[in-house]
């Protein structure tokens, strides 16, 4: 096995186990009898931690090495992954969910570092596109592997991260056995917490790349926290195998998306990716009075399809208008928007309005939310751009 590959299966074994607690929320709900608001802190702690951690951990692996940063996140997972084992009260799940955020920003940044500098000078691009497709697949296994063992082991609160520590010490005998690759005489900037919006960008990460990547975060959010939910008390399904699948379903489709369409436009993306994805969240709403499995399944799949063509395009948008010395801030920065705009706030008041109004009532809310800023995005955000960014036909020139 290749460098890359074995740095890919680190990158997958570590991303299963940040989700694979979604198909059991409503096992701890039903247990612990706590409201939808809380199952949306479960994300919201997470968030909180991850988002510093990403900041200024991932430098740290330009200082001291990548395996070191790698192997602590493995360490840090493995005790929030101990706690959960123990099945703690409702405060000992949400401190388990931040130390998994700590965790897993210190790691995704420092790994797919680590997967780019494996790979041979041309085909970094593509390395680093495999990357970011498989910390959404490795999320979404997270999921279907949790529901599985759930619904099937005699344990199901324990073995699902019983297992989980047996991949964190494979991925850990992994880095062992890989060379570092930063030298020991590699020049060391000063740390920084600072993230900064170039100047001449700030148009457009305002006006396009914020509210896009705070939708299709949102949806992402929703189906790991409030559909499983769903899934158990309005359509009243006992598997958590099944619920499990939501969670798998919407996060690998967003991985399958990008490979399919790997030329389509950023701005098609983003404009044709938000429309889709609002109107297919109204098939899980809709769900509930036909007690459709398959219309829910069907619908987390398409919308996770589409917020996979959303992400892309952001993505890409910054590789057309960045200049290279700008493209790392940028992108870091859209990171951040994505996380703390789809997976903090908005998502809790999702849930505050779930517990005021109902479940399917908040979803149909927030599709209508999405569809209004899908629309503002394409008529508004994406018209701004005006010259920033090259038709498709004269990008190479």
């Amino acid at each position: 096995m290749s460098r890359v590959w074995r740095t890919w299966a680190v990158l997958v074994l570590f991303a299963i186990g940040t989700s694979m607690i979604t198909p059991l929320i409503p096992i701890y709900q039903d247990r612990l009898a706590f409201g939808d608001t809380v199952v949306t802190l479960f994300l919201g702690c997470y968030v909180l931690t991850l988002v510093p951690s990403m900041l200024l951990l991932g430098q740290l692996s330009d200082r001291v090495g990548r395996k070191r940063v790698l192997l602590s996140a493995i360490a840090t997972l493995a005790i929030a992954q101990v706690l959960l084992i123990t099945e703690p009260p409702l405060w000992g799940l949400l401190v388990a969910r931040g130390i998994q955020g700590l965790a897993t920003g210190a790691f995704f940044g420092t790994c797919t570092a680590f997967l780019v500098d494996a790979a041979p000078a041309g085909r970094r691009g593509f390395t680093a596109t495999l990357g970011s497709i498989s910390i959404r697949l490795g999320l979404g296994l997270g999921p279907g592997i949790g529901g599985v063992l759930a619904q099937y082991a005699v344990h199901p609160l324990q073995t699902p991260f019983e297992v989980h520590l047996v991949a964190l010490a494979v991925a850990a005998a992994l880095v062992l056995w890989l060379p570092e690759t930063v030298p020991p005489d590699q020049p060391r900037r000063q740390m920084t917490l600072r993230l900064g919006v170039p100047a001449a960008e700030r148009a457009v990460f305002w006006r396009v790349l914020v509210p896009s990547g705070m939708l299709f975060s949102l949806f992402d959010g929703t189906a790991l926290s409030l559909v499983p939910v769903f899934v158990v008390r309005k359509l009243e399904i006992d598997n958590y195998a099944v619920v499990g699948a939501a969670g798998f379903l919407v996060l690998v489709a967003g991985a399958v998306s990008q490979v399919l369409f790997p030329r389509l436009d950023p701005r098609r993306a983003i404009s044709w990716g938000l429309l889709v994805a609002a109107v297919a969240s109204v098939g899980i709403a809709a769900s509930s009075p036909t007690d459709s499995v398959p219309l829910v399944m069907l619908a987390v799949t398409i919308t996770g399809a589409a917020c996979g063509l959303v992400f892309k395009g952001g993505v890409d948008l910054i590789t057309l208008i960045a200049p290279v010395a700008d493209r790392g801030k940028l992108i870091s920065s859209y990171y951040v928007a994505c996380y703390l705009g789809g997976f903090s706030l908005p998502l809790i008041l999702i849930g505050v309005l779930s517990d005021a109004i109902g479940l399917t009532q908040a979803l149909l809310v927030l599709s209508a939310v999405a569809g209004a800023g899908a629309v503002w995005t394409a008529l508004v955000g994406l018209r701004s751009l005006g010259g920033l960014v090259p038709p498709p036909d004269r990008q190479g020139e």
